[in-house]
């Protein structure tokens, strides 16, 4: 019985490290709506965007952390990385910051 049930377990648990809720919900909204929230983050965070005109899903990582890019009526564009974490944490990094370490946004991965 405790074999069955350690077989049962597993895979839960390795569905769930990939599962990312915040992701999940903005993946599920359309664009507008998605821009709209995440300029709501952005100028949460204290960042300057008024609105968002891009949205980009960037891909995920191996921890299951999402990430967005985004780029502000203005012109500045960020990666916002969505934590695979009951809370949705965010990281906000500015777009010419990655692109000089040689991480740029906009591109899949």
């Amino acid at each position: 019985m405790k074999r069955t049930l350690m077989l049962v377990v597993v895979p839960l648990v390795a569905s769930a490290a990939i599962a990312n809720p915040a992701h999940d919900k903005l993946s599920s909204l359309s664009e507008p709506e998605c821009a709209a929230m995440l300029a709501k983050l952005l100028q949460a965070s204290g960042e300057q965007c008024s609105s968002v005109s891009r949205t980009f899903f960037q891909g995920r990582d191996g921890d299951g952390n999402a990430y967005w890019n985004v780029v502000c009526a203005k012109g500045t564009s960020y990666s916002i990385r969505v934590d695979n974490n009951a809370t949705g944490s965010t990281r906000i990094t500015d777009c010419d910051v990655l692109k000089r370490v040689g991480a740029p946004c906009f591109k899949s991965f």
